[in-house]
């Protein structure tokens, strides 16, 4: 990752979800209790989520220029939250990323969600999406480590705007706005990215994901 700058696109290979792993998020526990219809719309979902989706993903590697209380300032932009004087205490970098199952997902979500002859198509789908992308961040976990590993740094934690985080100092759960989207996508300005953010700070494709995890140097010996 990064050898010829501090940008990089991954596509991925379309993650393999098990039927039973989709059906026990639906609280199916036991395989032999699953009629075959409900088997059959799992196994068309995930038939689907592998033709229309093309897992793609962005990532931009940066130095933490400064930390002050509640933010980090990087070159081009300043990320804000009362957390991460916590989270990201030893941290002199981070790695932004963006994941995209694509937009065909979304197009056929859209199609199949208001269909009265597949009335579990449409959920099936998206939650097999879900499952897809938590997949795909593990391999782009696995790259960032052995990149970190590659420069005698090691990775730590990872956050995403719109989910909170416990605070040990606070006493309470910290929530990273949402709208700290737009600073993480302006990383990202003059690239050739296919996804977008919406005035509400949502992404299209709406199958995506982002976040940061920070990289910390790793003490000389």
């Amino acid at each position: 990752m990064f050898i010829d700058s501090n940008f990089e696109k991954i596509k991925f290979l379309s993650p393999k979800v098990s039927a039973f792993k989709l059906l026990r998020t639906h609280g199916y526990k036991n395989k032999d209790n699953i009629k075959k219809r409900i088997l059959d719309s799992a196994e068309k979902a995930l038939e689907r989520l592998t033709n229309y989706s093309s897992p793609v993903g962005y990532f931009y590697f940066e130095e933490i220029k400064k930390k002050s209380l509640n933010s980090i300032q990087l070159e081009r932009t300043s990320l804000k939250c009362e957390v991460f004087t916590e989270i990201f205490s030893e941290s002199n970098f981070l790695i932004i990323f963006i994941i995209s199952l694509g937009k065909g997902i979304d197009i056929k979500l859209k199609k199949i969600s208001n269909d009265i002859n597949e009335p579990l198509g449409g959920l099936f789908l998206e939650n097999a999406s879900w499952l897809a992308l938590e997949l795909i961040l593990r391999d782009a976990r696995s790259r960032i480590i052995s990149f970190a590993k590659s420069k005698n740094m090691q990775i730590e934690n990872r956050m995403a705007p719109g989910y909170s985080y416990p605070s040990k100092i606070l006493k309470k759960r910290i929530m990273w706005e949402l709208k700290e989207q737009e600073n993480l996508f302006n990383l990202f300005k003059n690239r050739n990215i296919s996804v977008s953010l919406s005035e509400s700070f949502t992404m299209f494709p709406r199958m995506s994901r982002s976040g940061v995890f920070g990289l910390k140097r790793n003490n000389k010996i």
